[in-house]
């Protein structure tokens, strides 16, 4: 069983199942907007591209720079390049003025990525039930039709105690420090009316 769930973090690790989730967005809003072009399409997953590699430079690059890390610190890189990548995703889409759920999705993940970077040094929160449910909760808040990325990432909550990576309790933490952050987001959204509570009504 440990090493199904290994298998089964590897497979969604937060860089995949974010990448994963960023795609299906894309085409979730390109598909929905009055232009969609495949030029602008392929617009879209060039500024993604970027915000990847961004966001890799800075985990692999901090390590050799600054040297060993301590432990929390492989997570700590990991996140903080998630949250510039995701930036440099949110100035993308702002600059060529795609629409709103991108950079919503973008700025949700930058707001997860601050108290996991406070918390990372003292509690090993997981950070991949964190990376998981975030987006896959904000894309079911999008569209009931992706429930089945919300039942992976759920998943992930079983699959790291599973595969001694974290105990129970680091891993329902990190799940509900997501569910948090996109409960208190439905919430602003549907007081003003913007991106998700119009969405799928």
């Amino acid at each position: 069983m440990s090493e199904i769930a290994r298998t089964y973090s590897a497979v969604f690790a937060p860089e995949i199942f974010v990448l994963l989730c960023s795609l299906c967005l894309i085409g979730y809003e390109w598909r929905t907007s009055a232009s969609n072009s495949l030029v602008g399409l392929g617009k879209r997953l060039g500024v993604l591209g970027f915000g990847w590699v961004v966001a890799f430079a800075i985990y692999q690059g901090v390590p050799h720079v600054v040297g060993p890390l301590p432990e929390w610190g492989v997570d700590a890189t990991g996140s903080a390049g998630l949250a510039i990548g995701m930036l440099a995703i949110w100035l993308g889409w702002r600059i060529w003025n795609w629409g709103d759920i991108i950079p919503e999705f973008a700025l949700l993940l930058v707001a997860v990525t601050i108290p996991h970077l406070l918390i990372t040094p003292f509690w090993d929160i997981s950070s991949h039930v964190l990376y998981a449910m975030t987006p896959a909760g904000y894309l079911l808040l999008v569209d009931r039709r992706f429930l089945p990325l919300s039942l992976v990432a759920l998943g992930m909550v079983v699959a790291r105690p599973l595969a001694d990576a974290h105990t129970w309790l680091q891993s329902i933490g990190g799940l509900a420090l997501a569910l948090a952050f996109f409960i208190a987001l439905a919430g602003v959204d549907s007081r003003d009316g913007s991106t998700l509570a119009l969405v799928g009504e």
